[in-house]
């Protein structure tokens, strides 16, 4: 018998609530096997048949994954688009707000948080992609570990969070980039979640 992977049927489950919710349609079975980064369509078909067996998706009478609206939208939360961060050497951070998205609580929680697109490929070793919508949770203080959006002088880079005796190591997923050791740094958020681009 094969492994389940919950972590991945819930990432699936998560993607097909954000997709219904913002298109008003279900994704295809290959818009999730390019969205989760998944081998093959016998890979999805099993995970949403997992899905459907579990009670948390249906499916109509041809196979699809069928609409729901179980998402709550009173439970919401209004998060700003706050420009852009990138993921390789960091650039200016914008602070103008591009728009304004509804978040439903029960994916992303009632925290504070901001909306950023993220740039570059230092942090694609934790999955983080050129064009990824940015989750991060307003703070200004980080556990080691941490995915950061952090503020050098007057730029801003999405690095993971170490914190030294007497010095802080923002570092990349990704060994082609070096990295970047500091004593002055301000922490402006915590990368909670990440919308993939399609």
């Amino acid at each position: 018998m094969k492994t389940i992977n919950e972590k991945m049927l819930n990432n699936i489950l998560e993607f097909i609530k954000v997709y219904q919710l913002e298109n008003a349609c279900s994704p295809t079975y290959r818009e999730i096997m390019r969205h989760l980064g998944l081998s093959s369509l016998s890979q999805v078909s099993r995970y949403v048949n997992l899905l459907g067996e579990r009670g948390d998706i249906k499916k109509d009478e041809q196979g699809k994954i069928d609409i729901s609206y179980n998402i709550n939208l009173s439970q919401s939360i209004l998060a700003p688009v706050v420009g852009e961060v990138r993921c390789g050497e960091p650039i200016f951070a914008q602070e103008n707000i591009e728009s304004v998205y509804r978040l439903p609580t029960e994916i992303f929680g009632s925290e504070n948080v901001f909306l950023l697109h993220a740039k570059g490929d230092s942090m694609e070793g934790v999955g983080i992609r050129e064009g990824d919508l940015l989750v991060v949770k307003k703070s200004e203080s980080a556990e080691n570990g941490d995915i950061v959006v952090a503020l050098l002088e007057d730029s801003a880079t999405v690095k993971t969070f170490y914190k030294k005796k007497d010095h802080v190591v923002l570092h990349p997923e990704n060994s082609r980039y070096n990295d970047i050791i500091t004593k002055d740094v301000k922490i402006l958020g915590i990368v909670k979640q990440f919308i993939h681009s399609l």
